[in-house]
Order: C-alpha cells, then sequence, then structure tokens
C-alpha cells in the first residue's frame, strides 16, 4: 500500500503538532503494511507565499528524516502538498508542489461552494503539463447533490481521491463514485492518532470485502504509478443519471 495524502510532517499543519506524533504516525502506517508514503502538508496560497511554504516543508521534513529509526523504517518518502484551490495556482510555478519527480498535484477544494473558476483553472493546470487529483472529494457537497459536476471534471483529466475513512463508514456516495469509474485513489488523510488515524489496511480490507480483489489491486497499482510519476490508466467514467430523484 502507498499513502498519498497525510498530515504526518511535524508542526507544519493542522496534522502532526510534534515530532512524537509524527512517529507514531510512521510506525502504524508501518505496521499496516504501507511501503510509502508521500508527506502532503497544506498550503494555502491565499495565506502563505510559495517560498515561505517551500521553507517551512523542508525544515519540518528534515526534522523528521533526522529522527532516529525513520530511515531504517523500510518505507519510501516524498514530498508534494495539499493544495488549497485558488485562482491564484495558474501563475504560480508549481514543480516543488507536485509529488517529487512527477507532474501529479493534490488540489483540496472548498467544502462549501463550488469556487469560481474552478473548470476553468484546473484545465488550464492540466494544459500546462500538469495532473490534477482532486482531495477526498466525498467532502463536497455540490458533487454530491450533482455528481456529473465530478464527472466534468474527471473527463477533462483529473484524479479523484477518496479517503479510507469514507469507505469504512460505508458512505453511499463513495460506492457510487467507485461504480462509476469516478474515483481512483485511496489514501489515509490521517492527522493525528485518535480521530483522523492512518487506515489504510482496514480501508483496503473493506474494498476487498465489497468489490475484490482485483479492485484492491487496481487501486494500490493507481498509487503506485502516481507516486513513480507513470500514467494512470483510468476507465472512461460513466456519467451520473438522475432517476426519480436518485442518482444511477
Amino acid at each position: 500500500m502507498l499513502d498519498l495524502h497525510c498530515h504526518i510532517l511535524p508542526g507544519i499543519d493542522d496534522g502532526a503538532k510534534n515530532l512524537d506524533i509524527s512517529l507514531e504516525l510512521l510506525k502504524e502506517e508501518k505496521r499496516q503494511g504501507v511501503q510509502a508514503i508521500a508527506f502532503t502538508p497544506h498550503f494555502h496560497p491565499n495565506r502563505i507565499s510559495l517560498e515561505s511554504f517551500l521553507r517551512a516543508r523542508e525544515h519540518s521534513f528534515n526534522k523528521l528524516m533526522s529522527a532516529p529509526g525513520v530511515t531504517d523504517m523500510g518505507i519510501k518518502f516524498k514530498l508534494a502538498a495539499e493544495i488549497y484551490f485558488s485562482t491564484k495556482i495558474n501563475d504560480m510555478e508549481l514543480d516543488e508542489l507536485c509529488y517529487t519527480d512527477t507532474n501529479y498535484l493534490l488540489i483540496e477544494l472548498p467544502t462549501d461552494e463550488r469556487p469560481y473558476g474552478l473548470t476553468h483553472t484546473l484545465r488550464d493546470v492540466i494544459n500546462r503539463g500538469y495532473q490534477p487529483i482532486l482531495a477526498h472529494v466525498e467532502r463536497y457537497p455540490y458533487f454530491t447533490s450533482d455528481p456529473t459536476r465530478l464527472y466534468d471534471l474527471v473527463e477533462i483529466g483529473c484524479i479523484v481521491q477518496i479517503n479510507g475513512g469514507a469507505i469504512l463508514d460505508g458512505e453511499k456516495i463513495v460506492s457510487k463514485y467507485i461504480k462509476w469509474g469516478m474515483a481512483q485513489i485511496i489514501s489515509s488523510d490521517c492527522h493525528n492518532l485518535k480521530n483522523r488515524t492512518p487506515n489504510l489496511k482496514d480501508a483496503y480490507g473493506a474494498v476487498k470485502k465489497k468489490y475484490g480483489d482485483d479492485y484492491v489491486d487496481w487501486f494500490e497499482k493507481n498509487a503506485r504509478d502516481v507516486f513513480t510519476g507513470r500514467y494512470v490508466d483510468m476507465p472512461v467514467p460513466k456519467k451520473p443519471k438522475k432517476v426519480i430523484g436518485m442518482w444511477l
């Protein structure tokens, strides 16, 4: 398993508050069988400059890598970021925000309303040669209420990430996204050891139980392809249709 979305770096965002918590989170990821982790601290372009964020991320990463035993855990590490959506990203140099040595970008959207310029901005990002991954899409009510909005973004080339917690909670919209071929990545989005813990082992177990081994293999392959910078071979998504008030 590979975890492409987590907040394990110490003291940089609302995730691990200190090095001790970071180390415990890493140990739990290791215990569950995670073999590669991309650190994705929050980056909000409207609140902090890119330069300041990159300095803070480097400091936090070096602090974690210098801790005893981390480099001996047998886990591969990469840096990335969870970029809060802003039309500003079209005017930014994005290479250092990608998963290291790839063109993949993890983008978080607002949870209240669909942001202005979303499709246009993401299309421009794609035209610049980057591959957006939309973080935890089950959280966005404007997609849940009208999943064709998410379908349209998948159609232009966006990849969709869902959280392991949403699978374990049995959220119906997640099952539909998987059924429609509109979800390609599973990540933990872990923040702490209490209510947002590493959970990929259980999440993949739930996928296996409900959908079978082929889906587990496919989700894992997609994560490997992102981590290594290879092309994610996505199926043609099925466009959701509303029948008698229900999305099918």
